[in-house]
């Protein structure tokens, strides 16, 4: 495998690498240990899920996931076949206290926890994946690590709603997580971001994502044959190649329409700033870094961060999403419509993350209703 990226933690010389892959995916993740070895058990995990076409992002995070799990089992002086599932509980714990690199972390009062529960349930969620490849090998820690519950309300859709009676299985370790409300921006905010943008590629590319929600690795993946200036719509694909590394999650293309005034910025910005450039992407180096050459991730952190100075709003890209997602659901759009345009995979994902009413919301409701009477 061919070594492309080292990252290197002080505290245990264990590190994520990431290497060439094979087939669909041609980047994966490995984890090396303080010795300098690929950790066996872990990179033939990894390459399953590399095999089973998980996206780079995914793999990337299961990588550090089991880096962090190895480190912590290392600090016990437990070998990784070795575990219980009351090193899980405490592998829970340990990744919450703060950071003190290098040792079995001790708790300040005053020390704010390391991680969220979110993220800590995500790591637990590798583990325990990561134990059941492994259970198909004879390795049985992974039995111990789940629990089967009677079925209940909401556990079953479609058909099955009210039927299936299964058990359910579920982690035995899980932090509770607090939902949160998608952080978005009030139509002021927006307005005031793209009159802030002096050239019409940065208008261009804040317009789109505000104007259909999708995600900034679906923007810098953008081709000029995804828009389609006669039916008033844009194709967001998924593409393995891009240059840039740009990646969005979904697997299938999806067409969404836009508005006229959108494409009639595309068309103003090709005129004046794209000009003859010979490029299949839509967003293009013009003024920093190599002429013509597909914009990069780091290229639009680098532009938020202008547009954050000049606005004084504090952003990051996927906040266009959020505000979009969020905008479409307090209009009445329908829940399987809305998740079809932020193209998620089933509603599900965008009744969790979006679905969330205020206070406001719920006074309009009731407004609505008829039950309070119009402010």
């Amino acid at each position: 495998m061919v070594d492309l990226l080292s990252v290197h933690f002080e505290e245990s010389g264990t590190r994520v690498r990431r290497v060439q892959g094979s087939g669909v995916r041609r980047e994966t993740f490995t984890v090396i240990s303080s010795d300098g070895r690929v950790v066996e058990p872990i990179d033939d995990y990894l390459a399953a899920c590399t095999d089973r076409e998980h996206s780079p992002n995914t793999i990337r995070a299961r990588a550090f996931d089991l880096r962090a799990w190895l480190v912590f089992l290392d600090l016990l002086g437990v070998g990784l076949l070795d575990a219980s599932p009351e090193h899980v509980d405490q592998f829970a714990g340990w990744l919450r206290r703060p950071v003190q690199p290098g040792r079995l972390r001790t708790v300040e009062e005053a020390d704010p926890p390391a991680r969220e529960p979110s993220t800590v349930n995500r790591a637990l969620d590798s583990v325990c994946m990561f134990y059941e490849f492994l259970a198909r090998r004879g390795v049985g820690l992974s039995a111990h690590l789940v629990r089967y519950r009677p079925a209940r309300s909401g556990d079953y859709g479609g058909f099955l709603a009210g039927i299936a009676s299964a058990p359910v299985k579920e982690r035995k370790t899980r932090l509770k997580e607090v939902t949160r409300r998608p952080a978005t921006l009030t139509d002021d905010e927006v307005q005031a971001i793209l009159d802030a943008c002096d050239r019409l590629r940065d208008r261009l590319l804040i317009a789109l994502m505000f104007e259909t929600g999708c995600r900034i690795g679906q923007a810098l993946g953008l081709r000029h044959e995804d828009i389609n200036t006669d039916r008033s719509a844009i194709t967001l694909r998924p593409r393995e190649n891009n240059v840039n590394r740009a990646r969005g999650k979904s697997r299938e293309a999806k067409q969404i329409p836009v508005r006229r005034t959108l494409l009639d910025l595309y068309t103003d910005y090709l005129f004046a700033e794209y000009g003859e450039l010979g490029s299949d992407y839509v967003f293009v180096s013009l003024w920093n870094g190599p002429y013509g050459s597909p914009m990069t991730y780091w290229g639009v952190m680098s532009l938020v961060k202008r547009l954050r100075k000049r606005t004084g709003i504090d952003f990051h890209p996927h906040v266009f999403r959020h505000t979009h997602a969020t905008a479409l659901l307090r209009a009445g759009v329908r829940l399987e419509v809305a998740a079809e345009l932020l193209t998620h995979s089933s509603t599900r994902t965008t009744a969790d993350i979006y679905a969330h009413l205020d206070t406001d919301d719920l006074v309009q409701e009731l407004e609505r209703v008829g039950f309070w009477e119009a402010r």
